[in-house]
């Protein structure tokens, strides 16, 4: 098992923040996950409330302490207001790779966010993880994210046909890498 350390200082590019979770993000983590679009795309349920986010923050301090994923919190760097969640999950260390996923608040989209908040958690996870290869999936409807991962420097490579079950449907998902070699 190999524990992950999270930064004790965010990691900041701009206006867009990463830090650990935090039990006071408690209220704010509920009313995001009010937004029917993030349920839409995520594994985050519908009709979100204080015990599913109660089991959120719990279940990302165990990953974390087992080595099996690093999430933050997206805030925005000068005020701290919670933008999103971002986390290296699914971490193969035996294969240097992870998988990162993201959503952010309504209120935080169309500012840059999520781009910057991509390239922070990848550029740690290189540096401080060791890892060679991230990978990115979004749904071939969710345009947005896709944008998302073509300007954090993300590299299509295959549609996974019927890959996710997300509310009554199977979902194709956009396979999307990044290599560290790649981006030295």
């Amino acid at each position: 098992m190999t524990r992950i350390r999270l930064p004790g200082e965010p990691l900041v590019d701009g206006a867009t923040a990463l830090r650990p979770w935090r039990d006071s993000d408690l209220h704010a983590l509920v009313e995001a996950c009010q937004d029917p679009e993030i349920s839409r795309w995520t594994r985050v349920p519908p009709n979100y409330g204080e015990t599913d986010a109660r089991a959120y923050l719990i279940q990302r301090y165990d990953m974390t302490f087992q080595g099996r994923a690093a999430p933050f919190a997206i805030v925005g760097a000068g005020d701290g207001t919670l933008a999103g969640s971002i986390a290296l999950i699914r971490i193969e260390w035996e294969h240097r790779r992870a998988e990162v996923g993201y959503w952010l608040a309504r209120d935080a989209r169309g500012s840059g966010h999520a781009t910057r908040a991509v390239r922070l958690i990848c550029d740690w996870g290189v540096r401080a993880l060791g890892l060679e290869r991230i990978d990115l999936l979004a749904a071939t409807e969710n345009r947005p994210s896709q944008r998302v991962a073509e300007r954090a420097g993300f590299i299509r490579e295959a549609v996974l046909r019927s890959y996710m079950q997300a509310r009554d449907e199977r979902q194709d998902m956009v396979a999307y890498r990044l290599l560290a070699a790649e981006n030295a």
